[in-house]
């Protein structure tokens, strides 16, 4: 590998762990990243009984093992975390919550470094229905570490009409006892987390005047490739609560984000359900949104004899030529996780969220390129209402002894670098 790759990979992975702190030297504190560990969540409206004035709300919680902190506790390696769960009503004042601790084992070293060993979580709350804010932190408990998440809700009232469902929950696995009781393994997804190819949609019918014929057809609509699959079939729902399951069969679709609608008929009322979901080739990491604009992004750290492969290739090829670039810059072959590879994502996914300005990603921006190559600056000077001249940003670089002056030419928070450089000027800093 050429030198001023090692550096530019070595760097980036040291810059990504160095975060935390030099962020908050620079005033990006304002952006919330993942200090602990990483989680996905997934709020699921359901009822709880015919006659109930009360509307569920289940939040689940999904952790892979390598997120978390083992400690090797005799034969078994053991990590706990910490969930605390708050949830506001519109007033902001506290409506519900809890704090629990879960204990994930591991029969092995290497089970706690796998990223497809999951542990979950799951808990529900009665409420009245409504308009609530659930906030989500998770710790653990052994580096002390927390990543904390927000999401909105609304609770609906089931005693409104003759025909109600729940949300939508994927699930990976579902069962039949002798008694014929279901239990289902929820597949905690959200909008960046991949569903897999067993993937099932699961939701509750709630009917007043059983038993009658339910009509559901659903649609997998594709955002960008536009792609589209439909389907439907009927049922005989002879309760109050009935479980609609369907496969989505993701393996026949191509990557892409996908809005999930479900729409229900019978004789009591119409209803349309909608859920976005994400269908992820294993290949690339959690936060890459596709393969063309992952392959985009690896004009900032590739070298010039890289992207003109990257750029060259097509139709399949395309994929495994990704592969092949990451996989030479593995830092820990032989392991599931490629440290490299996460760390400029994430830092991609920091920028998206930090500079982006009109209809231009973060990426894309001076400021991000800047960011996702050099790191974080040591030290930010800012002047938004200066006398004599733009609104202003001067970036230093200690180690590189560099400042670059950034200036919001049209007012609206779009900093362009004064100078401008070439993408190789920056990566060659990493090694003068």
């Amino acid at each position: 590998m050429h030198y001023m790759q090692k550096a530019l990979f070595a760097a980036v992975l040291t810059m990504a762990v160095m975060a935390t702190r030099m962020q908050a030297q620079v005033e990006f504190s304002s952006m919330q990243e993942k200090n602990g560990p990483d989680f996905h969540v997934d709020i699921v409206n359901t009822a709880v009984g015919p006659a109930s004035q009360l509307s569920r709300l289940n939040v689940y919680l999904e952790i892979v093992f390598d997120e978390l902190q083992f400690v090797k506790q005799e034969d078994n390696f053991e990590a706990n975390y910490e969930v605390t769960v708050t949830i506001m009503d519109k007033d902001n004042d506290q409506a519900d919550g809890e704090i629990w601790t879960e204990l994930a084992t591991a029969t092995s070293f290497d089970m706690t470094n796998e990223r497809g060993r999951l542990s979950q979580s799951h808990r529900h709350f009665d409420l009245e229905p409504g308009h609530y804010k659930v906030n989500i932190a998770v710790q653990d408990n052994e580096s002390h570490r927390a990543t904390t998440r927000s999401l909105s809700v609304d609770l609906q009232d089931y005693r409104e009409t003759a025909l109600r469902s729940s949300d939508i929950l994927l699930i990976s696995e579902l069962q039949h006892d002798s008694t014929g009781t279901i239990s289902i393994r929820p597949q905690v997804s959200d909008a960046t987390k991949g569903i897999i190819d067993s993937t099932q949609a699961f939701l509750e019918i709630y009917c007043d005047n059983p038993p009658q014929e339910v009509k559901v057809s659903y649609e997998l609509a594709g955002k960008i490739t536009h792609k589209r699959m439909r389907c439907t079939f009927t049922r005989t729902v002879t309760s109050w609560r009935n479980p609609i399951y369907f496969k989505l069969q993701p393996d026949s679709l191509p990557q892409d984000s996908y809005l999930l609608t479900v729409q229900i008929e019978s004789e009591s009322g119409k209803l349309k359900l909608e859920k976005p979901l994400y269908i992820r080739w294993s290949a690339l990491p959690s936060t890459a949104s596709d393969l063309k604009t992952a392959i985009e992004q690896l004009r900032l750290v590739a070298s010039k004899d890289e992207w003109k492969r990257l750029k060259k290739a097509k139709g399949d090829a395309l994929l495994e030529e990704f592969k092949a670039f990451w996989k030479r810059h593995d830092p820990s072959p032989g392991t599931d996780a490629n440290e490299s590879m996460d760390a400029f994502y994430s830092r991609i996914e920091f920028a998206n969220q930090r500079f982006s300005v009109m209809q231009m990603p973060g990426w894309r921006t001076d400021m991000g390129v800047i960011f996702i190559i050099l790191g974080s600056p040591d030290n930010v000077e800012r002047d938004v209402y200066p006398r004599d001249m733009k609104p202003y940003e001067v970036w230093t670089y200690y180690e590189f002894n560099r400042e670059f002056l950034f200036l919001d030419y049209t007012g609206f928070g779009d900093y362009r670098l004064q100078n401008p450089m070439s993408i190789y000027e920056f990566q060659r800093l990493l090694h003068n």
